[in-house]
């Protein structure tokens, strides 16, 4: 079923790997590119799916943002958490429709619009950060992606307590994860995950610690994903010569009721 551009409406304007927009359609607005411009005029009204010309003659596909399109091309404020990522964190956390989650350290939001995305309206996200600066990029870019209205943003440090309980999962991604863990798992409801994310061993090792000394999390694993694209042409199919390769490590953990035992 074709579904047709509006003004208001997101879309993604794809020229390339190396340029794809994500653009709000307002008459009398343009895109303009090093490949040539666009006017929104001559883009409203027509189906997703599209191909459209530059003034350059180069071709444009207009295509439905999906969420990774937002996390990509979103401003940031600080280093996102990546969809590879991501996908694996939301995956082990169990959340759906109608999941109360906490998030700490929301940064630019990229968690944030991946979270909000799988809870839909009934659900709630509560997201925390101590910079007034990442707060503003990560609000923008939840409005953007139309998701702001499943999302409360605070200013507060979580190593100091938490104001909402109980949540379904939590999502920790701080540079010292160990020291909001007593305060965390005062939200957490019995059983539910948490997961934390960090770019290095030494904070694994003083995390994982933390949480066998907490007495109240069990179930503990560390994961890493590395994620390969491939470059495909007639007799010449090869993985791409770059490639993400380590963004963080995975650390995941359940909410008991009494001292667990439990190795990673």
């Amino acid at each position: 079923m074709e579904s047709f551009l509006r003004e208001g409406d997101v879309v993604l304007v794809y020229i390339d790997d190396k340029r794809r927009f994500i653009v709000k359609l307002t008459r009398g607005r343009i895109l303009g590119t090093d490949k040539g411009y666009l006017s929104h005029d001559d883009i409203i009204g027509l189906p997703h799916g599209s191909v459209v010309k530059t003034s350059s003659g180069v071709s444009a596909y207009l295509f439905k943002p999906l969420r990774q399109d937002y996390i990509h091309g979103m401003a940031r404020s600080t280093q996102i958490i990546y969809p590879k990522d991501a996908a694996l964190m939301i995956y082990l956390s169990g959340i759906g429709c109608g999941s109360r989650v906490g998030e700490a350290g929301v940064g630019s939001g990229a968690l944030s619009v991946a979270i909000a995305s799988v809870i839909c309206d009934s659900g709630r996200l509560y997201g925390y950060d101590i910079s007034d600066s990442a707060l503003k990029v990560a609000r923008i870019n939840l409005e953007l992606a139309g998701l702001l209205h499943r999302v409360v943003l605070s200013k507060r440090d979580v190593r100091e307590g938490l104001d909402v309980s109980p949540l379904d999962a939590f999502f920790l991604d701080i540079p010292d994860p160990w020291n909001a863990i007593k305060g965390v798992s005062s939200a957490l409801a019995p059983s539910a995950p948490l997961l934390v994310y960090v770019p290095t061993v030494n904070q694994v090792e003083k995390t994982v610690l933390a949480l066998r000394e907490s007495g109240v999390f069990g179930d503990i694993h560390v994961y890493e994903l590395l994620l390969r694209e491939y470059s495909v042409e007639k007799d010449a199919v090869r993985p791409k010569t770059r490639m993400i390769g380590h963004t963080g490590y995975i650390i995941f953990a359940r909410r008991t009721l009494q001292v667990s035992s439990n190795n990673v």
